[in-house]
């Protein structure tokens, strides 16, 4: 492979990312704005690629300063009334995520669902459901390089993009310094 077709590739995606982020709609995002500001704790949760995703945003959460936890990690607390779970799943049925959000679910928490799927199992547990339509079949046709059976590698890619813009509109909403990631970088590398 040449550097110029690598180039085409990225740039193929790179227009396929940002037709779908102007497919999510904005009030879903402003509500699930609203309901990190509101929540007491926040836990973060995905598997696999979607997964990476979901720790990402743990990450920049916690950096923000927001009490934020990861199930399945032996340092996550006890959901309860008043916290809120981010379920990140392309399909919206992957076991265990849907799992997670029966639980918090039980226990009174909010559970916002992103997900490519508003029909979706996890969709319909969720209060809140944000929807990155990678499946539709008109992005589908439109994107070359379809990786994944639900074209997840195009979901992910946008989830990451997604989080990263939430954080910048936390940031500026709460009146947070950007410089504030930075003082609260890990320095356990």
């Amino acid at each position: 492979m040449t550097n110029r077709n690598l180039v085409e590739i990225v740039v193929a995606q790179l227009t396929a990312v940002k037709l779908l982020v102007s497919r999510i709609d904005k009030a879903a995002s402003d509500k699930l704005i609203e309901m990190i500001t509101h929540a007491e704790k926040i836990f973060v949760t995905g598997q696999g690629r979607s997964g990476l995703v979901a720790q990402c945003l743990a990450t920049r959460l916690a950096q923000m300063g927001l009490d934020v936890y990861i199930p399945g990690q032996a340092t996550c607390r006890k959901i309860k009334e008043g916290d809120l779970l981010i379920a990140i799943s392309c399909r919206g049925t992957t076991t265990t995520t849907v799992d997670f959000a029966q639980v918090s679910r039980k226990a009174g928490a909010k559970i916002v669902a992103v997900t490519a799927s508003d029909k979706s199992t996890l969709a319909e547990i969720a209060d809140h459901t944000v929807l990155i339509p990678s499946n539709d079949e008109d992005i589908r046709a439109r994107c070359q390089y379809v990786v994944g059976p639900n074209n997840n590698t195009l979901f992910e890619e946008t989830a990451l993009l997604y989080a990263d813009a939430l954080v910048y509109i936390l940031l500026e909403q709460e009146g947070i310094s950007k410089s504030i990631i930075n003082q609260q970088h890990t320095n356990l590398e």
